[in-house]
């Protein structure tokens, strides 16, 4: 099990465990939120590869007070996340050591409503939800999207297995994309309001946003 060896106010953690690295930011409601559109970004210091996770809320869909399915709605807020992530999804070439199953830097976390985050969530990378907004067999009553076990037929990551994979440096950008995205997160932690803007003003115009 990692140990919680620092911790401060902004909402900044770091994890150790044997030689291993794990930083944990707290985005939700600061301005990492509004530049990168998630709640929490992981960053393995040992394997330099970085992880960024939005949670979405799944609401029950059934009668008589017993749930048959879970859905969530898109709205328009989401999909002004989604381009948020998009405007940082450009990715550097692998290092001549480096290996990731994938180098996709952002991910959904789907948890159902009054339940618990660790328990019996979904998770997905951006690429595959847009996929699955256009799979026929998720589709749900007015717009909504089916998240579930069923639906999905295996093509989700759970908690632990999410961990694992991010501790492992199996998943997240490569150590390039990783440091230029680190330098972003550091201006923004730092209160660098013209970066903020500066990125806000641009991410729009390109999906190669990290240069190259």
């Amino acid at each position: 099990m990692a140990t919680l060896t620092a911790s401060h106010i902004t909402g900044r953690a770091l994890f150790e465990k044997g030689t291993d690295k794990l930083e944990v930011f707290t985005a939700n409601r600061r301005d990492l939120e509004h530049v990168f559109g998630v709640d929490l970004i992981y960053l393995n210091l040992t394997k330099k590869n970085i992880v960024m996770v939005q949670y979405k809320m799944l609401e029950p869909n059934g009668h008589l007070g017993e749930p048959t399915d879970w859905l969530y709605r898109p709205n328009p807020k989401t999909a002004d996340e989604v381009r948020r992530m998009r405007a940082f999804a450009g990715t550097h070439v692998a290092g001549p050591l480096e290996y990731r199953l994938n180098p996709e830097v952002f991910y959904l976390k789907f948890v159902r409503r009054n339940g618990s985050l660790a328990n019996g969530s979904i998770i997905t990378p951006v690429d595959h939800y847009e996929r699955l907004l256009l799979d026929p067999s998720c589709k749900g009553p007015r717009g909504a999207l089916r998240i579930s076990y069923n639906t999905l037929g295996g093509r989700y990551i759970r908690q632990g297995a999410f961990l694992d994979l991010i501790q492992s440096g199996y998943i997240g950008a490569y150590a390039d994309t990783t440091a230029a995205l680190v330098t972003l997160v550091e201006a923004v932690l730092s209160g660098d309001r013209a970066v903020v803007a500066a990125v806000q003003s641009s991410r729009y115009e390109s999906d190669e946003a990290i240069a190259q």
